[in-house]
């Protein structure tokens, strides 16, 4: 007995080695901390970098707005035409010419001296037209051999150039066929034909990038001062001859 004792105290005193613990563990929690700490970091810096510029959204706004404009104006090239600007002077058009054409703006008057279709006269205003409205003439002015643009001095001079730019792209992406614009005509103020003749200057940029024939009727209805001439404050006279200068004017 004695002796069984002591076998088993020799069994059970022998020393066993002791785990040890890895030296790393993986812990959920610290991983999160160090997630939320880098995103921290990262939206800090972004954050100050706005706070230290005060130009900084107003740059990021007008980083977007340039791509997508970007893709806008790729689109716009699928039927954009070389132009010559303005367009010179041509052999006059018959005026069969008028019932061909599309005319959207402010044609009213000068249809009640020429020969133009219902159908193919459009009013809207060019800052309320919405781009479903763009479609729908687009889609109505397929019988056409021309298409015309006039509009009076705007209001707002940048939402009327980007209108101007949405209509045409439309217009150029399903059709082949010329667009014309008619520039502003002068005022009997000097100070209003000054202005006139800025936003004109804009327009003649427009038309040159975007493949659009320029007509320009301001010229041809100023004094030397620059004004309109006395004769055209008469509305036949004024219409009768801006009619025949969009048939004096034909570069297609």
């Amino acid at each position: 007995m004695a002796g069984t004792s002591k076998k088993k105290k020799k069994k059970h005193g022998k020393i066993e080695k002791k785990k040890s613990a890895p030296f790393l563990q993986f812990k959920l929690g610290v991983l999160l901390l160090l997630i939320v700490l880098s995103f921290g970091g990262t939206f800090g810096v972004y954050m100050l970098s706005a706070s230290s510029d005060p130009d900084y959204w107003q740059n990021e706004i007008v980083g977007s707005s340039s791509a997508e404009n970007t893709g806008t104006e790729l689109k716009n090239t699928k039927n954009k035409k070389a132009v010559t600007n303005p367009v010179p002077r041509s052999e006059r058009a018959e005026d069969t010419r008028m019932e061909t054409s599309a005319f959207i703006g402010e044609f009213s008057p000068l249809t009640a001296y020429y020969n133009t279709k219902t159908e193919f006269v459009f009013t809207d205003s060019i800052t309320g037209m919405s781009e479903s409205r763009m479609n729908s003439i687009s889609r109505n002015v397929t019988e056409t051999k021309a298409i015309y643009l006039w509009y009076g001095y705007p209001n707002d001079a940048e939402a009327t150039l980007s209108a101007l730019k949405n209509l045409v792209t439309i217009i150029q992406n399903q059709h082949n066929k010329p667009v014309y614009l008619l520039n502003v005509i002068p005022d009997a103020d000097a100070e209003q034909s000054r202005k006139i003749d800025e936003w004109n200057t804009q327009l003649f940029a427009f038309c040159d990038s975007y493949g659009v024939h320029y007509v320009d009727i301001n010229t041809s209805l100023k004094k030397d001062d620059g004004t309109l001439a006395g004769e055209y404050e008469n509305d036949e006279t004024l219409y009768k001859a801006i009619g025949e200068l969009i048939l004096t004017h034909v570069a297609d």
